[in-house]
């Protein structure tokens, strides 16, 4: 099997938690769905909806996704290239779920 690329573990090692990880991919798996923090947290099953809020904000801020007037998030990377590293993230998490969560941890 091959190496993850350099970009893609480089951007890996920038992400914050796994949770926020998933919300990414969870996001990116459904990119014209418009989703409350309430929905992010049912579907990752997260402890609170203030953990999921947190994670929300989070993505907004980096630009891998767009808050609506009313708070909810719709995927949308702030350009292309990055639109392209989530989806190479996308594929990898599938083969190397375990490998690519240890350096979410590390």
């Amino acid at each position: 099997m091959k190496e993850i690329s350099p970009a893609l573990r480089s951007f890996v090692l920038t992400l914050p938690s796994v949770p926020f990880l998933e919300a990414l991919l969870l996001l990116h798996g459904a990119p014209g769905q418009i989703w409350t923090a309430e929905a992010i947290a049912q579907r990752l099953y997260l402890p609170s909806v203030a953990r999921a809020d947190a994670i929300v904000t989070e993505l907004a801020a980096r630009g891998f996704c767009a808050c609506t007037p009313d708070g909810q998030l719709i995927y949308q990377p702030a350009d292309e290239a990055l639109h392209a590293l989530i989806a190479e993230l996308c594929r990898e998490y599938q083969q190397r779920l375990i490998e690519i969560t240890r350096l979410v941890h590390g």
